[in-house]
């Protein structure tokens, strides 16, 4: 599996060098068995060893990563039945298990729309939280914006940490996968830091 992905993006990558990174980050957004903490260290340790930069290798990291949560957002748009709809008839499909966009609905409720900003560093939200943002009828430039961010942190700690690892950037995924629970924790523990922060604040500005 792993070899073929390797030899998929080797030759996309030569191809169409940063548009082939930003097609292959694409295609795992919309497609999750495709791992994104494969692609960007990939993408990264290619970096390392050729005339591709990586500032740019994050740009079409975190500019494929937009473009592929872009149709989930519009399907939200129509509403949570059209989304559950479409899982219904395609997500087999797609890989998309109902019980992953639920957990993406049941983060967007409790949290609100800062969670399209962090949700893109959390295991198996940041895939599918375009949909309740759509469903919300999140605004077009907010929804960007806070897409762009979440993508460009993600995309430039993977590609990163593929470059400085060189050829032992495969360790990442052990460790991505290992941690993940660990990751999901934190970003919990953050949020409900900022909403007890938010609280505190107004408290401040009521009683002056």
């Amino acid at each position: 599996m792993i070899e073929n992905i390797v030899e998929w993006l080797t030759n996309l990558m030569n191809s169409l060098g940063y548009l082939g990174i930003g097609l292959a980050v694409f295609l795992e957004t919309i497609f999750p068995p495709i791992p994104s903490a494969f692609i960007q260290p990939f993408a990264g340790f290619v970096a390392s060893r050729t005339d591709q930069t990586l500032f740019l290798t994050i740009v079409a990291a975190t500019i494929g990563t937009y473009l592929g949560t872009f149709p989930f957002y519009l399907l939200g748009i129509w509403g949570e039945k059209a989304v559950y709809k479409f899982l219904k008839k395609y997500g087999k499909y797609l890989f998309i298990e109902q019980e992953e966009v639920d957990k993406a609905f049941e983060f967007f409720n409790k949290y609100g729309k800062e969670v399209v900003l962090f949700g893109r560093l959390v295991p198996l939200v940041r895939t599918f939280i375009s949909f309740p943002a759509g469903v919300a009828k999140m605004p077009f430039w907010q929804f960007t914006i806070y897409t762009l961010i979440g993508s460009a942190i993600w995309s430039t700690i993977l590609a990163v940490a593929g470059y400085l690892l060189g050829e032992n950037w495969e360790v990442l995924l052990t460790l991505l996968s290992k941690y993940e629970n660990i990751v999901l924790i934190l970003f919990v523990l953050s949020i409900a830091g900022y909403i007890l922060f938010k609280v505190i604040q107004r408290k401040r500005f009521k009683k002056s």
